[in-house]
């Protein structure tokens, strides 16, 4: 049943990633264009840099999960493995995990907590849109994170060949 969930919200995340990702491109050319390519008459949207600038913390937050399931962030595995013995890699991996955890859990609490709070305020050149929309990819991108780094956390290492 996990995998099943897992997955929906693998393909939901890359969806959404897809569709974000092009849509600050599409909306960053049209910016361009219109500031540098038309007539005095054409300028570009007054809202159209706040999105784009918004949107990409949503990719950002989004993104970072996706580089968590891929083992693609930054270890120190190398030093792990020059001073420490197999076992002893593992503990201290695992260690780390669970700290990256509880600091994740915090920034989501914050994160939901800002989120909650900003509910009233609008952007300056969107009137009718709350900024907490964008804020919320703190606490979206933090949970996914927390998935992610729970999934590291319980996979199972794979057997190396010849071993029974």
């Amino acid at each position: 049943m996990f995998e099943k969930i897992y997955k929906l919200l693998d393909r939901i995340r890359a969806c959404t990633i897809i569709v974000l990702l092009g849509g600050v491109i599409i909306l960053s050319l049209i910016q361009i264009v219109l500031r540098y390519f038309t007539s005095a008459d054409l300028k570009p949207f007054a809202w159209g840099d706040e999105v784009v600038r918004l949107t990409a913390i949503w990719v950002a937050f989004l993104a970072a999960s996706v580089g968590v399931k891929k083992e693609s962030h930054l270890s120190v595995e190398f030093f792990l493995n020059k001073f420490l013995k197999p076992a002893q890699v593992t503990i201290a991996k695992k260690a780390a995990i669970i700290i990256v955890i509880a600091a994740l859990a915090a920034v989501t609490k914050e994160g939901i907590n800002y989120t909650r709070n900003s509910t009233h305020t609008m952007l300056q050149n969107l009137p009718n849109m709350s900024i907490a929309w964008f804020y919320a990819s703190i606490p979206v991108g933090c949970a996914l994170l927390i998935m992610e780094y729970l999934v590291l956390l319980f996979k199972k290492k794979p057997q190396k060949e010849g071993n029974v």
